[in-house]
């Protein structure tokens, strides 16, 4: 059969699809001029809009990264080069800084001293020689027998010390109270002081 001889059921069936075609391009034009196809369609262009622009940012970004990270690269190089060279012509500056940083760092780790008002620093005696190095002469008992005395009384004072230490009272004598401890013991030592 040629397209001249169709029949008339052949010419709806074709009729009918041709419709249906229209209906379907009708809705879909129909949905596109609505608001929300309008939105939708502006969404999907802006999505594509946003991320053609992501890609170009990160394709700039990577270059700037590789030519700022080969500058921080030279430019420690050379800060390294010249740090070099200026140690090995002039090796005390860096040798007096790494000094007082080495002190400094010391001064900051090093314990704070308990302060003691009014008693003297105690450490235990340290002997010169051992005990056993001493001979039986009279001075070397005595030194034995002194360094034991050094010990005990190192001992007891550091028991002494560990009881609450007297503070000192900044204020001066005439603004004191009366019945204030420190000026009544103060008063008490002038007035023995006087009595003698």
């Amino acid at each position: 059969m040629t397209a001249n001889h169709r029949t008339p059921a052949q010419i709806e069936k074709e009729i009918e699809a041709e419709r249906e075609r229209l209906t379907r391009d009708l809705d879909v034009l129909q949905d596109r001029l609505t608001i929300d196809g309008l939105m939708d369609e502006v969404r999907l262009q802006v999505r594509s809009q946003i991320t053609d622009v992501q890609r170009q940012l990160r394709g700039q970004v990577f270059e700037v990264t590789g030519v700022v990270g080969a500058e921080v690269r030279d430019q420690l190089s050379r800060a390294g080069t010249t740090l070099s060279r200026t140690t090995r012509d002039n090796p005390w500056p860096i040798a007096l800084t790494g000094l007082g940083l080495a002190w400094l760092a010391y001064s900051v780790m090093k314990p704070k001293p308990v302060r003691r008002v009014g008693y003297a620093p105690t450490q235990p005696a340290r002997p010169v020689r051992g005990v056993s190095d001493y001979d039986s002469s009279p001075a070397d008992m005595a030194a034995v027998e002194l360094e034991r005395d050094a010990d005990r009384w190192a001992r007891d004072s550091g028991a002494a010390h560990a009881q609450r230490t007297p503070t000192y009272d900044p204020r001066p004598t005439w603004a004191r109270d009366d019945d204030d401890e420190l000026t009544t013991r103060r008063s008490l030592g002038s007035a023995e002081r006087t009595t003698t």
